[in-house]
């Protein structure tokens, strides 16, 4: 089989799985990006998150992951919504005072859903080359995957650091599998946002420090997932009524336009009266929410009442601040009570 029939091959199965965007990298060390990323930990961007800190040089060669790497195939698949009916945009407007979820996570936890879709397609690859070798990667592994997905041409990376594709924005998931296979690689994606810095103005904690370079720290999808801690006295009035994520710089994004800017929601009275880890674990088993725990989710549901201006949920939040077995959800219940009063 040639080269140009083997690259042929492997994207025409790649989207008969569902992936909409198939580009093909080489495994070329990324020079500019590694650097970047060390200049970035050494500024203290990455907050809480020291996996990062970890051989972060690892992240942008791949033959350090996988000895005789030639290619990385990058793949995409959409979770954009579509423009919302006249009867929808009316639900989601009574649903405005609860809690937001960013969009990917509203539904099954995406690293299951697109492993399965890995697993055919790693099959495909031993029966199109004997003996070949891979690894595969979903948000989890340490490969700025998308990095190598602009390589790839699938997209551009935007000043919120989100990569847009063309036709899709940024409403995708990234997969990218590192394999020996030599496959004829696809030219990047060059393009830019211009002088578009709607991304950069929208950010209610100004996360977007500078064109292409966010802080963690001041991130809310960051404030409300990785940070185990309290939220930071600056930063709790800001993070509005997010509980799980954030999708506000995708949202204002030209790119993404064409899909639905809502989202969605949680009761935060369901949330409050979580009284345990085990009904925590019974509610929200098999979801991307489970990464959070109960404490996380609680603290940001104890901001998002407050934000939201939930009065009538100052019960539950008193029972919170005085029984709470977290030190972290009593503190932040008080505070959430302190400013609805």
């Amino acid at each position: 089989m040639s080269a140009t029939e083997l690259k042929k091959d492997v994207t025409q199965y790649a989207r008969s799985l569902g992936f909409e965007r198939v580009g093909i990298a080489s495994a070329e060390p990324l020079k500019r990006e590694e650097a970047f990323l060390k200049q970035w930990i050494a500024e203290g961007r990455a907050g809480d998150m020291d996996y990062l800190e970890r051989e972060p040089e690892r992240r942008s060669r791949p033959t350090d992951l996988l000895p005789g790497a030639k290619s990385v195939i990058a793949l995409a698949m959409c979770y954009a919504a579509p423009q919302p009916s006249p009867e929808e945009r009316g639900r989601q407007s009574s649903r405005e005072a609860e809690g937001r979820i960013a969009r990917y996570a509203n539904g099954r936890d995406y690293h299951k859903v697109i492993g399965k879709k890995l697993e055919a397609f790693t099959r495909y690859l031993e029966a199109l080359s004997s003996g070949v070798q891979y690894k595969t990667f979903v948000d989890t592994g340490p490969l700025l995957e998308r990095a190598f997905a602009q390589r790839a041409g699938l997209g551009f990376i935007g000043k919120n650091t989100m990569l847009i594709t063309k036709g899709l924005g940024s409403w995708v998931f990234l997969a990218n599998v590192v394999t020996t296979l030599d496959v004829p690689p696809d030219a990047p994606d060059d393009r830019s946002c211009g002088e578009c810095r709607l991304c950069i103005d929208a950010c209610p904690t100004q996360a977007i420090t500078a064109p292409f370079t966010l802080d963690a720290r001041r991130c809310i999808a960051y404030l409300t997932i990785e940070q185990e801690g309290p939220t930071d006295q600056e930063l709790r009035g800001r993070t509005e009524g997010w509980i799980f994520g954030c999708d506000i710089c995708q949202e204002v994004c030209p790119h993404n336009a064409r899909s639905s800017a809502g989202g969605a929601t949680l009761p935060l009275a369901e949330i409050l009266a979580i009284s345990d880890d085990d009904k925590f674990h019974a509610r929200f088993a098999g979801t991307p929410l489970i990464r959070a725990g109960r404490r996380g989710l609680l603290r940001n549901a104890c901001l998002a009442a407050a934000n939201l201006g939930r009065h009538d949920l100052v019960p539950q939040l008193e029972k919170l601040s005085r029984q709470d077995p977290h030190a972290v959800v009593r503190e932040q219940a008080a505070w959430a009570l302190q400013r609805l009063r």
